[in-house]
């Protein structure tokens, strides 16, 4: 067995650091290639949002390891998962969480006894394939290195926080701005902004690391904010910057056209929430 990974996304955050992630939407192993050689800590696998296929996914994780990226999928709970536990990602990101039963269940299913009931199978990638392990030393190291994430996404769930946060085995939680701001009947982005704050607070002081919705190219001063609240985990939207660059390049290029030479005279522009971009502005 090898020594524990010290660019694991635990042991990093473990040492104060804040990790930078990508939110993948592409069946794309070329991507993530360009993820990791750009400089990124994570990549998280969007399957909450995109249809893939299983062995596409596996293939992400592959490509993630070998670009020296941690790999994370963000999914409801099922026993889908658990080949993409065995497959080796590093880790499992919830969507919805509803409440303690919710955490306990997620806690259960990804790890093995004694901390959950995650079921018992050394033969695939993440045991290296049986191949010169011992297998209650590699169940227990699979516990230890394990990073969860849970999603917090609704009013209701906020209100019961302080009853999630006993529950052992979650690393972090994730606010979802976009979802919590529809279960409060989408208020202003300064009402939205201050129970987000209490969530943060309530992570930090509890020992779970904290993160808060993506960062896009127009929204670095609301990432600074979060980070200044005690956010040591920033994902960036991958679809977010490719469309945004799309954008900017074809309208610069665009740009340049005379008026008498355009194919079309409609510039193009990416849709923007007013929850991402810091304004207090009600909608």
């Amino acid at each position: 067995m090898t020594a524990p990974n010290p660019t694991s996304l635990k042991a990093q955050l473990a040492a104060g650091h804040t990790v930078i992630g990508c939110l993948v939407a592409f069946d794309a192993p070329w991507l993530v290639e360009v993820i990791g050689r750009t400089g990124f800590d994570f990549v998280t696998i969007d399957i909450e949002h995109e249809a893939f296929d299983e062995s596409g996914v596996v293939n992400l994780i592959r490509a993630a390891e070998a670009a020296g990226l941690s790999s994370i999928v963000r999914m409801a709970i099922s026993d889908r998962l658990l080949p993409y536990l065995d497959a080796g990602v590093s880790g499992v990101k919830v969507p919805d969480l509803r409440d303690r039963r919710h955490a306990e269940e997620l806690v259960s299913l990804t790890h093995f006894h004694p901390e959950g009931r995650r079921t018992y199978y050394t033969m695939g990638r993440a045991a290296h394939y049986g191949v010169g392990i011992d297998d209650h030393e590699w169940m227990a190291r699979a516990n230890d290195e394990m990073f969860v994430m849970a999603m917090i996404e609704d009013i209701a769930v906020v209100e019961q926080i302080d009853d999630i946060l006993e529950v052992d085995g979650i690393d972090a939680f994730h606010v979802g701005p976009h979802d919590l701001a529809q279960s409060m009947g989408f208020p202003p982005p300064a009402e939205l902004d201050e129970v987000i704050k209490r969530v943060i607070k309530r992570c930090r002081d509890a020992g779970r690391y904290a993160s808060v919705g993506v960062v896009t190219p127009w929204n670095l001063a609301k990432a600074k904010t979060w980070m200044d609240e005690g956010c040591q985990i920033m994902t960036v939207g991958s679809s977010w910057v490719i469309s945004h660059s799309m954008v900017e390049m074809h309208n610069q290029l665009r740009g340049a056209i005379p008026s008498d030479r355009q194919s079309r005279h409609q510039p193009a522009s990416v849709s923007r929430s007013s929850y991402l971009t810091g304004t207090t502005k009600a909608k």
